[in-house]
């Protein structure tokens, strides 16, 4: 080849070549980015108000609860134990503590709102839009922490919670299995407290059986809130020992497909302060997994569920009671919007139960004037043993104990008004 023709023609051949390249590249990064079809949406989900189920319909403020079932076997309780303590100086709070509240995610602009059947897939759920109990006040309670309760410990602390003028009730639920909490739903339902269902697993892996039968199941009852798995950022509640984003992201996408398919509205499990991984890191990489795998539609119906332990620190630390609001800024940073969020755990331990009893009228009281994202904070623990639990690890932690009542149940919740 004589030197004009290589002057002319490798020039040619190199600018082709790199040209190629760059469509190749650009090629692999819309298949990445591509988002699922509407038709292959279609496969797992409904896609219109019309194929939606029949049972989406406001929670009822009354319905009878139905026949006594049989007998509920006690399942197992989790198997993380609550944030500690804190180490830093404990406070003194004041009754009636002022908190400004965080600015508005959403800014001024007014969400609309419409039934949860007239959602698209395609469309984001805004948080004024979930579903709340009548005469909503945002109070919640973890219930006991068994997989199921006697009808005659189910009518005590049902009674109890009326009393206390709570108002959204987080329960175990063993898995897909269906019955077990079937009394309780009923009772919450026709007491006028909204049931949210952590479905139980004990590690990060997939469900034994079909969720989707449960999630329509207890749908028609009621329950529209599932929360899907539990603290995946702490090490001993997963499988592999070590917590990890892309596993949670693939696990937590399956189920979610199954929960929105019948129904329901999927919970992001609540992530641990005290995990080993970082939490607020840990969320911001679940949210990159998801938009990565081509699951960021299940995000539009979607709620992050909270586990906000205070300990003593003080009222305006913004890792403590407030750190949902870390979450919000995450969230937004990714999604473009706000996520709703519900409180499943948390509260305030001390040796001196008046120490938490301000502490715990603090966050309670904080809920009257809470981000609109932020719909209930639960605090734990409702019940252990005198609820029939057998693990005494929780024990002082819950409110009511043998032979003892929280100063916070006589002292506040019996004596404020909704």
């Amino acid at each position: 080849m004589t030197r004009i023709a290589r002057k002319i023609l490798f020039p040619v051949a190199w600018r082709l070549g790199l040209a190629l390249v760059g469509l190749l590249l650009v090629g692999c990064q819309w298949v990445v980015a591509e988002l699922p079809t509407r038709a292959q949406l279609a496969a797992i989900s409904p896609t219109s108000s019309s194929d939606l189920p029949a049972t989406w319909t406001p929670l009822p403020a009354t319905a009878l609860p139905t026949a006594t079932p049989a007998a509920p076997t006690v399942g197992r309780p989790p198997s993380t134990t609550p944030l500690p303590i804190p180490t830093n100086t404990p406070i003194t709070p004041s009754p009636t503590p002022s908190v400004t509240p965080f600015p508005s995610a959403t800014g001024t602009a007014t969400p609309v709102i419409k039934p949860l059947n007239q959602y698209a897939l395609d469309e984001v759920i805004p948080p004024e839009a979930f579903p709340r109990p009548p005469g909503d006040n945002g109070w919640g309670m973890h219930w006991i922490p068994t997989n199921s309760q006697s009808p005659a410990v189910v009518d005590r602390f049902v009674s109890q919670l009326v009393r206390m003028h709570i108002e959204w009730v987080v329960f175990l639920n063993d898995g897909a299995n269906i019955g077990d909490n079937d009394y309780l739903v009923e009772r919450l339902v026709a007491s006028g407290i909204m049931p949210v269902m952590r479905v139980y697993r004990s590690n990060i892996q997939p469900y034994d059986s079909d969720l989707g039968p449960m999630v329509a199941y207890y749908r028609r009852k009621g329950v529209y809130y599932y929360q899907l798995y539990n603290e995946p950022n702490a090490n001993e509640e997963n499988s592999q020992g070590f917590a990890n984003t892309n596993q949670y992201a693939n696990a937590w996408a399956a189920a979610a497909r199954q929960v929105v398919a019948n129904g329901g509205l999927p919970g992001i499990g609540a992530l641990s302060p005290g995990g080993a991984y970082n939490h607020y890191t840990f969320l911001d990489r679940t949210l990159r997994a998801l938009h990565y795998n081509g699951d960021a539609w299940l995000l539009n119906r979607t709620w992050l569920s909270v586990h906000n332990y205070h300990g003593t620190r003080p009222f305006d630390d913004p890792d403590g009671f407030l750190l949902f609001r870390r979450y919000d800024e995450i969230i937004r940073t990714q999604l473009g919007h706000s996520m709703a969020m519900i409180g499943t755990e948390g509260g305030s331990y001390s040796p001196d139960p008046q120490v938490e009893k301000e502490l715990i009228i603090y966050q309670y009281t904080y809920m009257r004037q809470a981000e609109p994202y932020f719909l209930a904070f639960s605090y734990w623990l409702l019940a252990n043993q005198e609820g029939g639990a057998w693990d005494t690890r929780w024990e002082w932690q819950a409110l009511f104990r043998n032979s003892f009542v929280h100063p916070a149940v006589t002292d506040f919740f019996y004596k404020t008004l909704r």
